[in-house]
């Protein structure tokens, strides 16, 4: 199964959850929304054995693969183009994140494999929130609440003696 095919059926089956779930509101009585974002969606495809938990073996793994992916030149280390395409191809586009710069820390413009896996393991920590050292699909939902309280924003009102916009 590709990652497209396997990134929609995640997708419904997100949403079949949801549906299962009553739909019921969330904080506030809004609906309750969930976010999965791009590097949720590349540990989904570690899940080797289908158990619907990524285990520390299964996160190795993954983090080998995706290097080797994404080092379209073999050279060990990934230039700017090389991370763009990667990026594109399994995290779902370049205004998804991870970014290139969360990776190059010290932004000499080549990511080598050591600061690839201290970026893709400090992100496992960030999501394993039951310090597990595996991660489950409940860990990778964000709930957003889409009720915003109003913000209150004071008049700005020019200095004296300074004319006013359009007039």
């Amino acid at each position: 199964m590709d990652y497209r095919t396997l990134a929609l059926t995640l997708c419904g089956a997100a949403a079949l959850t949801a549906c299962a779930g009553g739909g019921g509101p969330g904080p506030g009585g809004e609906p309750a929304r969930a976010l999965m974002s791009g590097d949720a969606l590349m540990f989904v495809s570690f899940d080797a054995d289908g158990d619907l938990s990524i285990t520390q073996q299964e996160i190795e793994a993954g983090i080998a693969r995706e290097f080797t992916r994404a080092d379209a030149g073999g050279d060990g280390a990934l230039t700017p183009i090389e991370f763009q395409s990667w990026a594109n191809a399994v995290l779902g586009g370049s205004q998804m994140g991870p970014y290139r710069l969360d990776f190059d820390r010290n932004v000499d413009n080549t990511i080598t494999r050591a600061e690839f896996e201290t970026e893709i393991r400090a992100r496992v920590t960030d999501y394993d929130e039951d310090n597990s050292g595996a991660l489950s699909r409940s860990e990778f939902i964000r709930l957003i609440n889409q009720a915003r309280p109003p913000v209150d924003r004071p008049t700005v009102r020019p200095p004296e003696g300074m004319p006013r916009r359009g007039g």
